[in-house]
């Protein structure tokens, strides 16, 4: 078991010097809690190398995401589809998902863990370029579907079990804040050059890069520890984390509307320009990159359960936020870059249990793949709604806040989570 030990700080303002870039990173992050891990013995939070080199990747995938990814919606808009048919693609890539991940075992017994999680982010790279081709042949379109399932099945399924079995549970929410917010700041830039590329050179250089940038990301993978992956435990020795499950389908259902349907939204109200559209996300990035630091270190603290309530109640203020921002550009930026301001606070909120249920598994690989099942199950329902929705007139507004419904069911079943974790730690609760 992870103990805590003892807490560093540092301040600006007492002129200190910092003799390497270590202790530099854990002044610009505050205090964060010293922890054993697991995997690394008497280490403290940034010696846990297993979670450093995870981090660096995940830097490297949202650079590649802010060159790709975040355009999507924008990009088959732009494309001739409605935003209808847009959902009615992601719906249809979470079912082929959630289908294949039925393969996924078999594929880590065969080539390995640590190499089924290196395959999984080498086919991550394919989606880009094949993305751009949608603009020559519409028959890329279902190329790119089977394409963003099949690397999503396995890429997302290996990284959080990963991230789960390597991770220390005392120090869970610093450690995916941490995530966050060096993810973030490295990928602050991202979003307006993809933005300008799309608008100066087209799909194929954005979005190539992307590729690129995702091959690089690979490198801090090939020397993880490979966590052990049992034999296949009986379905019963998962009862007690099935909530967990049923948590990331509510993640699904609220992340499904509430990205998408703001991105399209949002890209509409900029004119559906991309460059615009790439540099509001930009600010929106810088000015969220601390949003969830001190949240995460709340909840290692033991106040799981107040955080989940502080996270419910700011993704309710957002989501209202932004329905009342709609009538222009201008306000539509501010909320953009207030929601990514406090939207710090879900990742560590959700994440923690999440990891932490996986963690406590009888075989954290197979709970990771019930727990993306779930959320392509809340993940289709979601863009199944939202697609017949927009499909009937109803007007965007109201369909963004259909995300709403999500909240109260994430928020009951994180604070059972936490308090289930507490129990078992002996923490009162």
């Amino acid at each position: 078991m992870d103990t805590v030990e003892g807490r560093e700080t540092a301040s600006a303002g007492q002129g200190r010097r910092f003799p390497n870039l270590r202790e530099a990173i854990i002044a610009c992050l505050g205090s964060l809690p010293c922890v054993v891990s697991d995997t690394h013995p008497h280490m403290s939070f940034f010696g846990n190398r297993d979670i450093n080199k995870l981090t660096v990747h995940t830097a490297l995938v949202q650079v590649a995401a802010g060159l790709s990814s975040v355009f999507l919606a924008p990009f088959l808009l732009r494309a001739g589809l409605s935003p209808a048919q847009i959902f009615l693609v992601f719906a249809a890539t979470l079912v082929l998902r959630f289908f294949l991940r039925l393969a996924v075992p078999d594929v880590v017994r065969r080539v390995g863990f640590r190499n089924a999680f290196v395959l999984g982010a080498l086919l991550t790279a394919t989606r880009f370029p094949v993305l751009g081709a949608f603009q020559t042949s519409p028959v890329w379109l279902f190329v790119y579907i089977a394409a963003e399932a099949t690397s999503g099945t396995l890429y997302w399924t290996c990284y959080h079990a990963f991230f789960a079995a390597l991770g220390d549970p005392q120090a869970r929410g610093a450690q995916v804040s941490a995530r966050g917010l060096l993810s973030t700041v490295a990928a602050v830039a991202a979003p307006a050059i993809g933005g300008v590329l799309l608008v100066s050179a087209g799909p194929w250089l954005s979005f190539g890069a992307a590729a690129l940038v995702s091959v690089v990301a690979i490198v801090p993978l090939l020397s993880l520890h490979e966590p052990a992956v049992p034999p296949a435990p009986p379905m019963r020795a998962f009862e007690a984390v099935r909530e967990g499950v049923l948590l990331f389908a509510t993640d699904g259902f609220i992340s499904s509307i509430s990205v998408f349907v703001w991105d399209i939204i949002s890209f509409m109200s900029f004119g559906e320009r991309y460059d615009v559209f790439g540099g509001v996300l930009a600010l929106a990035s810088l000015a969220g990159a601390l949003g969830g630091m001190a949240l995460g270190r709340f909840i290692d603290a033991g106040h799981g359960a107040h955080a989940v309530r502080i996270n419910a109640a700011v993704l309710t203020a957002v989501l209202l936020l932004k329905a009342a921002c709609v009538a222009s550009p201008q306000a539509v930026a501010v909320a953009t870059i207030a929601a990514n301001l406090f939207g710090g606070f879900y990742m560590p909120v959700l994440m923690t249990a999440i990891y932490n249920d996986a963690k406590a598994a009888a075989c954290t690989l197979r709970f990771q793949i019930m727990a993306e099942a779930g959320w392509d199950v809340g993940g289709t329902v979601a863009c199944a709604c939202v697609a017949a929705a927009w499909w009937i007139g109803v007007p965007p507004v109201a369909i963004l806040l259909f995300a709403l419904l999500g909240v109260l069911p994430q928020a009951w079943l994180a604070a059972r989570r936490y308090r289930a974790h507490a129990v078992a730690e002996g923490a009162p609760v």
